[in-house]
């Protein structure tokens, strides 16, 4: 019984980040052309430590031996997570404008369309609250590609 507790948990948690990294994407974004580089940096860092709680959650379920795509689903999120902090934070790319901008943004893709899945997996409330928070960072990716010309 206390197993299934958990598990609740750990599946809220994820709910909860998947749609924190959402609302963190929107405001990367809006604040992206405004040129406030610093607060658009610490978000940014925030989304990246979501890496922890992420990767003990999807640990947590592979050693449970639960479902393929409770922690297949959280590992693409933790592949995107990594590539951000390496190309952002570590390496400091460019990389928007180069020929890396494709791969990023298929795992990128992914990765959040893995979230919505993981979402609707777990109850199909919370998968409609994350497709709307996905939809909220697409509106606000196109406002700052509008306006900066890249995400």
């Amino acid at each position: 019984m206390t197993d299934n507790i958990n598990f609740k948990v750990i599946d809220l948690g994820v709910f909860i980040i998947a749609n924190l990294v959402n609302l963190l994407l929107v405001g990367i974004f809006l604040s992206r052309p405004r040129g406030l580089n610093k607060l658009e940096y610490v978000l940014g860092l925030v989304m990246v430590f979501l890496i922890i709680p992420v990767f003990l959650a999807a640990l947590l379920n592979a050693l449970a031996k639960r479902e393929w795509w409770t922690f297949v689903l959280p590992s693409l999120l933790i592949l995107f997570l990594v590539i951000e902090l390496l190309f952002d934070y570590i390496l400091k790319l460019d990389f928007r404008s180069t020929s890396l901008l494709w791969p990023y943004l298929a795992v990128f893709y992914v990765a959040l369309g893995a979230m919505i899945g993981y979402s609707f997996l777990i109850k199909k409330s919370f998968g409609y609250v994350t497709l709307a928070t996905y939809f909220l960072s697409l509106l606000a990716t196109w406002y700052s590609y509008s306006k900066v010309g890249h995400g």
